[in-house]
């Protein structure tokens, strides 16, 4: 492409000015760079010497190329110069591979040399979405045998099924990637669902791992043999059932993998119908329809825009309000110029992705009550109530000042205590003609329709139950029977719920590592899921290591180090506004809500539960 300085500079201006700094920086050293502060401090004079000097580099130097990785020393500089301020070891350690300089960041490597393995070794991962596309590209790395289970026809888990209008991520594009693969062309700053797809399909075929899975196959059952330490997997084909034996299992089935269904009343009796956005009908058309949206989540939000726009009137249901946030190029195409500037600016899509990370770097105090400014008046802390009057303010704004619709839309708990909800125009959306907002609960479905608790009856004709998924059946439907015949699910019934330590592992159950298991969702720091499934994975490979090192054939968890794990656990997470009136612990689905404790994230600070996986304590597993 031939470029011009005017588009250089438009290219520069678009761009996320942190990033550029940085690249900048690590080409020159230009020490007038290292003097500027973060973008968002800049003063219009400091923001156009940046991008002069960034246009005047490129328009003699861009280019293909890449950076090699500087010294530790000097990488933790630049991290400190990208953030505006020091960073401790603990932090450095668990951010230093964010920028993604290494060909295969974070993951585990054999130290002396590829060792030796039994004959007809082989890992069964279950699923291949994320979680186990990372798993199975860690055991590419090692050499180690495996074989991907999984039951739909094509990688990608559950992006495969969730085809509803206008699905897509709600982080950055470049932050929802695995760091192994740079530079990954996305068509928009918020990859759609078909794009996701589309990456998941590309990784699973260029790192080898596609002709390795199993399509088609639902595993049923899993039998751990004490006698040879190995899995025995019942799984059906369209074939019909099939026995596969494994040394180690790792279930990477996600927690989105079973959507919830409301049970209403009288729903056998409505002729309408009823649709899941994880089962979404293929050319479902909603023209001319009276439709019902239940749920305000990520889905319910994503949706309501585009079916607002098909139908003839929609009632969106409304159980409780959620802090939903703008984001910044939400929507938006990648433009050229940035697309430019990431293929010939060397440095700048590592700088550019690290600083998607670093504005989540500090959001732990967010989530932590501060009992000091509560006695001065403040409700949950500094940080937490500035973003409350931030969210309150834009609220107010997309409805356009409409008293009936603000006083049924902001929320009476704490923003960080839910899950965040990206806004797709769904504000906007509830102040068209043909949408109204309904807050009554639904009592019962009729023949034609709804009827909520204030008696009053919707004709309906299509129900969209955006209701999200069941979060407490880890692993459901297969069964997994360890030791003794120890059932994990039976196990996890006759206690307080899912639980496992360091939400990989159970006791019993030698061998078998869950990917997204309990209580492994960080509540905090800034680094998004795609990573922490080479955390896991990595974890997960060091142990396998250790044992085939140690001439050994099985690994598990302690059952005093699980108990203690999970004590702490529970200590820590009392600390959290989501186990707290401030943060509605009564309607918070982090909530495992039967037995009242946090069920779906770690609830530790970033860098700390990062620690834990990397500085593996190996007197808490038992390997024999």
């Amino acid at each position: 492409m031939d470029v011009d300085t005017a588009f250089i500079r438009r290219a520069v201006e678009l761009a996320d000015l942190n990033g550029v700094r940085m690249a900048l920086y690590h080409n020159t050293r230009d020490p007038a760079l290292a003097a500027l502060p973060v973008a968002a401090k800049l003063t219009p004079e400091q923001r156009e010497e940046l991008i002069c000097k960034a246009v005047d580099w490129l328009s003699v130097n861009a280019g293909p190329g890449t950076l090699d990785e500087p010294e530790d020393s000097d990488l933790r500089m630049l991290m400190e110069m990208a953030t505006g301020g020091p960073m401790g070891d603990l932090e450095y350690e668990s951010r230093r591979d964010l920028p993604a300089f290494k060909a295969f960041p974070l993951m585990a490597q054999w130290e002396n040399g590829a060792q030796a393995l039994p004959d007809d070794f082989k890992v069964a991962i279950i699923g291949s979405g994320f979680s186990g596309l990372a798993m199975a590209v860690q055991l590419e790395q090692l050499g180690v045998p495996y074989v991907v289970i999984e039951r739909r026809a094509d990688p990608g888990g559950t992006w495969t099924i969730n085809r509803y209008p206008d699905v897509r991520v709600d982080t950055p594009s470049n932050t929802y990637e695995f760091v192994f693969e740079k530079n990954y062309k996305w068509k928009e700053h918020f990859g759609r669902g078909e794009q996701v797809r589309e990456y998941l399909l590309h990784i699973s075929r260029k790192y080898g791992v596609y002709e390795k899975s199993r399509f088609n196959a639902d595993l049923k059952r899993a039998t751990f043999d004490e006698a040879r330490n190995r899995w025995t997997l019942d799984i059906e084909t369209p074939n019909g059932m099939e026995t596969l034996e494994a040394n180690f299992v790792v279930t990477a089935t996600g927690t989105f993998a079973n959507p919830r269904e409301p049970q209403f009343e009288g729903r056998e009796s409505f002729k309408g119908q009823i649709v899941h956005p994880n089962r979404w009908p293929e050319g479902l058309d909603l023209t001319g329809k009276r439709v019902a949206v239940i749920g305000n989540g990520s889905t319910g939000v994503q949706l309501l825009g585009k079916v607002a726009e098909q139908a003839a009137q929609v009632s969106v249901f409304q159980r409780t309000p959620q802090w939903i946030a703008p984001r910044d190029k939400y929507g938006v195409p990648v433009e050229s110029e940035i697309t430019w500037l990431l293929d010939n600016f060397p440095g700048f899509w590592n700088w550019s992705r690290f600083m998607g990370f670093a504005g989540l770097f500090e959001t732990h105090k967010m989530v932590l009550v501060d009992p000091e400014w509560q006695s001065s008046g403040g409700v949950v802390n500094a940080g937490n109530d500035k973003l409350r009057e931030f969210l309150t303010a834009y609220i107010k704004a997309q409805v356009n000042g409409r008293e009936d619709l603000i006083e049924k839309l902001v929320p009476d708990y704490a923003p960080f205590s839910r899950r965040p909800v990206v806004d797709n125009g769904w504000y906007r959306a509830l102040t068209r003609d043909n949408v109204e907002l309904v807050t009554d609960g639904i009592a019962r479905l009729t023949e034609n329709g709804i009827e909520t608790t204030d008696g009053k009856r919707r004709e309906i004709d299509v129900i969209i139950t955006a209701t999200g998924f069941d979060i407490v059946k880890y692993l459901a439907p297969a069964k997994f029977i360890g030791k003794g015949g120890a059932d994990l699910h039976d196990t996890w019934d006759a206690g307080d719920g899912p639980r496992a330590y360091l939400s990989l592992m159970m006791p019993k159950f030698p061998n078998l590592f869950m990917l997204y298991g309990p209580n492994s969702q960080p509540v905090s720091g800034g680094t998004h899921v795609p990573v922490w499934y080479i955390v896991w994975s990595a974890y997960i490979a060091r142990a396998m290591m250790k044992m085939l090192e140690d001439g050994k054939s099985r690994v598990e968890a302690k059952q005093a180090a699980f108990e203690r794990y999970n004590r702490d656990l529970d200590e820590e997470a009392k600390k959290l506004i989501i186990m707290r009136k401030e943060g509605g612990i009564e309607r918070n689905y982090y909530v495992n809500q039967r037995h009242n404790r946090l069920q779906v994230n770690a609830p530790w600070y970033g860098p700390e539960f990062h620690r834990m996986f990397v500085d593996i304590a190996w007197d808490d597993l038992d390997i024999a």
